[in-house]
């Protein structure tokens, strides 16, 4: 019996090994592999609707196919509003503005957010190969949840901070900048209720708002399309008459 309790007492005593420390490179690959297998995906076409905008549901439809190209549709009291990058160029046309329903190329502030929207993986997918920068932070705590902090910066500067959820490693906030009334300003974005579409991992809500405010809209997703036959004409900007 003593020598079981020296036994135990040395137990307690000696010093816990902790595992090793992370590492963007070892988190980046956890993140990976709790999406599940995105590879086999070359398209895809999820239907949404934005709340908190307007008094009602305003329906968004994306649409994306690799390696870059994207196609966004916001529609209101009938009309649509179509922004895309077709690969080289963006373009958008807006049936609100005078002369909007000729294409033209967005203004400076939605477009950089679609370029890097375009990006058919995510900036979390294999960032090196995309010139993108990926920086550990070290861990956080955010809404009382062990979370685990990446910075990323885009070729083109823009800088974005990224929260993984350390019981699950997936992304549940990000802070970058984005337009709101025509100005570049710091956003929240959080990405909760993920469900499994053909063993990948989809947010199924997502809500925005400046960063630190309580107010933000939401984005609830309604249906997501995998390997959607998806025409290439469909991102190319439209000829002008």
């Amino acid at each position: 019996m003593r020598a079981l309790l020296l036994l135990s007492i040395t137990l307690l005593a000696a010093p816990v090994q902790a595992g090793p420390a992370p590492t963007a490179q070892s988190l980046l690959e956890q993140h990976a592999q709790a999406l599940g297998p995105i590879g086999p995906i070359q398209s895809r076409r999820i239907h949404m609707r934005i709340v908190g905008m307007a008094p009602f549901d305003i329906p968004l439809m994306i649409e994306a196919r690799r390696p870059n190209l994207i196609r966004k549709e916001v529609t209101l009291q009938d009309k649509v509003q179509v922004t895309a990058f077709d690969g080289k160029q963006a373009w958008k046309t807006d049936p609100f503005v005078a002369g909007g329903a000729t294409p033209s190329r967005p203004p400076a502030e939605e477009e950089r957010p679609l370029l890097t929207e375009a990006d058919f993986d995510g900036a979390l997918i294999q960032p090196a190969a995309k010139g993108i920068k990926v920086a550990y932070l070290g861990p956080a705590v955010v809404d009382g949840k062990a979370m685990q902090t990446l910075r990323l910066t885009q070729p083109n500067g823009d800088d974005a901070t990224v929260w993984l959820d350390t019981s699950s490693m997936l992304e549940y906030k990000r802070t970058q900048l984005g337009p709101v009334m025509g100005q570049m300003k710091p956003l929240d974005i959080f990405t909760s209720d993920y469900r499994v579409i053909d063993g990948v991992r989809v947010p199924h809500r997502i809500d925005i708002g400046l960063s630190g405010s309580k107010e933000r809209m939401s984005i609830l997703v309604d249906k997501v399309e995998f390997n959607a036959r998806i025409d290439g004409a469909r991102f190319a900007k439209p000829a002008t008459k």
